[in-house]
C-alpha cells in the first residue's frame, strides 16, 4: 500500500520546465510546441502528434510570437542578428519598418496569416509581421557583408519577388553576396531555446 501511495504522489509533480517559469506544460511537450512554432506547423497538425490541446498550443504560439521581438532585442547576436537590423532601442528601426512593409504587401504573408490565424487583430498581425521578419534573417547567411540601408532595401525587395511556394532560403539568390542558411527553422528553434534557458518565459503556460 505504501508503494502505491508513493507512486501516486510521484505522478502529481511534473519535471520542472526550465524554459517557462511555473509552467503546467512539461518541458518535453513545451519543446515539441516550440519546434512546431519554429517549423510554422499549423495547430491542427501539431495537436495529435504532441498530445497537447489545440487551445494550449494556440496560447503557447501566441506567447512565443509576442516574446520573439523581446528575445531578438535582448540577444542581438541570435536569430542571425535580426535584433540589430530590425530594432532601434525598443522600437522598430526605419530600415526594419521598410522590411515589414514589404512583407505585409505580399501574397505569401496573406497565405501565412490565413494558415496560422484566420481571424487576427491589428496588434496580432503586427506580431506576425515581426515574426516573419525574424524568419527572413534566420534564412540568410550575411557573414562578411556590410549591413547597411542598401542591403536592407535589397532584402525587402527580394521578399516581394519571392513566390509563395518558394523557401525563404531562395532570398539569397536576389541579394548579391548573401548565402542561404541550410536550416532556418532549426536556427530559430535553437536560438529561441538557448535564449529561454537563460530567460524563461513568465507564468501562465
Amino acid at each position: 500500500m505504501g508503494i502505491v501511495e508513493k507512486q501516486k504522489r510521484g505522478r502529481r509533480y511534473a519535471p520542472r520546465n526550465r524554459y517557462v517559469a511555473g509552467a503546467k506544460l512539461s518541458e518535453h511537450k513545451f519543446l515539441r510546441v516550440l519546434h512546431g512554432f519554429a517549423e510554422s506547423t499549423p495547430i491542427k497538425v501539431l495537436e495529435p502528434t504532441t498530445h497537447v490541446s489545440g487551445k494550449t498550443i494556440r496560447t503557447t504560439y501566441g506567447t512565443l510570437r509576442a516574446h520573439l521581438p523581446v528575445a531578438t532585442q535582448r540577444e542581438r547576436t541570435r536569430f542571425s542578428h535580426a535584433g540589430v537590423y530590425l530594432f532601434e532601442d525598443e522600437s522598430v528601426a526605419p530600415e526594419g519598418r521598410r522590411i515589414i512593409a514589404s512583407i505585409e504587401r505580399t501574397r505569401r504573408f496573406s497565405r501565412y496569416i490565413k494558415r496560422q490565424a484566420p481571424r487576427v487583430s491589428a496588434d496580432d498581425e503586427h506580431l506576425f509581421l515581426l515574426e516573419k521578419a525574424v524568419r527572413i534573417f534566420c534564412a540568410l547567411d550575411l557573414r562578411g557583408m556590410e549591413v547597411d540601408d542598401r542591403l536592407l532595401a535589397q532584402i525587402a525587395e527580394a521578399f516581394t519577388a519571392l513566390r509563395p511556394s518558394e523557401p525563404l532560403q531562395k532570398l539569397a539568390e536576389f541579394i548579391p553576396g548573401a548565402k542561404p542558411h541550410a536550416h532556418p527553422e532549426l536556427r530559430l528553434y535553437e536560438d529561441y531555446r538557448r535564449y529561454l534557458l537563460k530567460n524563461p518565459l513568465g507564468k501562465g503556460i
